[in-house]
């Protein structure tokens, strides 16, 4: 297996370890936390949603003028010791009888804030642990395993222990998970010199703008972020906050239920990125365009799923083709940008998706009132069928006939 190569190198076998703990740490947290959101306030918790999309975006727009100067494992470290303090907040105050909607809000936004640093900060380091070009291929399916697995093991957790403990300590073993992916940054150190020296560029300004004109020279570039951004919106608002107001109407006040939706979903995304990650990919626009429209097949499914168990076969479906549509252009942006913008361009996708994000979460509520929630997961789905479709018939099809 070509992701098997990867690990032969300690520097990414101690990132990929690291970050898988934090990332199934990272799910526990998000299904508490939703399910916490649904049961308290229902269709309103897509306002939650929103405002961890705002947060996210205005420190992807502006965060990056500090983040530019710090050293990006640092940035690492500093981040995820950050996040492990701040999510233990609402287990304190639940054992001092004081939890409340607000706190919760607040530990969600400022999460979803430090994201904003840190993984950018993890897509420019992975390059310089890496060592060469091929390596850096194979990590990059690696890591794409990450959180596929964690949508598949942390959902389950919480569905194992959902009668044992309260809801509102899962939170601890996502600060614990933070704290072991700190430590594995730490250790990780590259085993040769970075191309582009940590800091290097420190004294230039953000440069947003110039990822912007730069991705809109490649007309595939520009459908491409332009995908990535109404594609952001439209998942989140179906898997986000769709998925668990349909458990709810199939399975009402079953948390184990959505856990298991979940993990159906994380292990479609897993298998999806054992398979892309193990491949060859040297037309990664092929294979990110029929990851599209494989995706959407599944949540067009999932939307018309009459009972549970259907629910849970057309999130595996969907699941699958996460990974497939993702993977290619992490490729694509490692190879054609150098080290020092590559930080810059994925914060000018985080950005994107979470502004496209905040729109549909911000208005979902009243959509949710409209419209029950299988319809408005269908039509997400028939979305990505198309922009997939598209893209391939305009910029692959195309290709191949000439």
């Amino acid at each position: 297996m070509l992701m098997l190569r990867a690990l032969r190198r300690r520097p990414v076998a101690l990132l990929w370890a690291g970050q898988a703990l934090s990332a199934i740490g990272d799910e526990i947290f998000r299904v508490a936390l939703i399910w916490l959101a649904v049961g308290l306030i229902g269709a309103d918790a897509g306002y939650i949603g929103a405002a961890q999309s705002a947060a996210l975006l205005l420190l992807s727009l502006f965060g990056g003028r500090w983040a530019d100067r710090w050293d990006h494992r640092r940035t690492m470290i500093a981040v995820d010791s950050a996040r492990g303090l701040i999510v233990l907040l609402p287990v304190l105050a639940f054992r001092a009888g004081a939890v409340s909607l607000p706190l919760l809000v607040f530990v969600a936004l400022t999460l979803s804030a430090l994201s904003a640093f840190f993984d950018p900060a993890l897509q420019a380091y992975l390059p310089a642990v890496s060592g060469d070009a091929q390596t850096l291929e194979a990590a990059n399916g690696l890591m794409s395993t990450i959180a596929r697995l964690a949508r598949a093991v942390g959902p389950g957790v919480v569905g194992l222990l959902s009668g044992l403990v309260p809801t509102i300590y899962f939170f601890t073993l996502d600060a614990l998970s933070f704290g072991a992916s700190a430590l594995s940054v730490a250790a990780a150190r590259p085993e040769r010199p970075a191309d582009i020296p940590a800091g290097a560029d420190s004294v230039e300004p953000d440069r947003l703008g110039a990822a912007w004109r730069s991705l809109r020279r490649s007309p595939l570039m520009s459908y491409l972020l332009f995908v990535k951004s109404a594609g952001g919106g439209l998942w989140a608002l179906a898997y986000g906050l769709g998925l668990a107001l349909l458990v709810q109407r199939l399975a009402p006040g079953d948390v184990r239920a959505f856990g298991l939706a979940i993990a159906s979903y994380g292990a479609g995304n897993l298998a999806g990125a054992l398979w892309v990650g193990n491949i060859r990919r040297q037309r990664p626009a092929e294979i990110l365009f029929g990851g599209y429209v494989w995706m959407g097949l599944g949540f067009v499914a999932m939307g018309l799923a009459p009972s549970l168990r259907a629910l849970f076969a057309a999130c595996a479906w969907a699941g699958f083709g996460g990974p497939v549509n993702d993977l290619p252009f992490v490729d694509m942006v490692q190879r054609l940008y150098p080290v020092r913008e590559i930080p810059r361009v994925f914060r000018l996708r985080m950005a994107v998706e979470t502004g496209a994000g905040l729109i549909l979460l911000t208005a979902s509520p009243r959509i949710f009132r409209a419209w029950t929630p299988g319809p408005v997961i269908a039509f997400c789905g028939a979305a990505f069928v198309a922009f997939g479709a598209y893209g391939w018939a305009r910029y692959c099809a195309v290709r191949q006939a000439m």
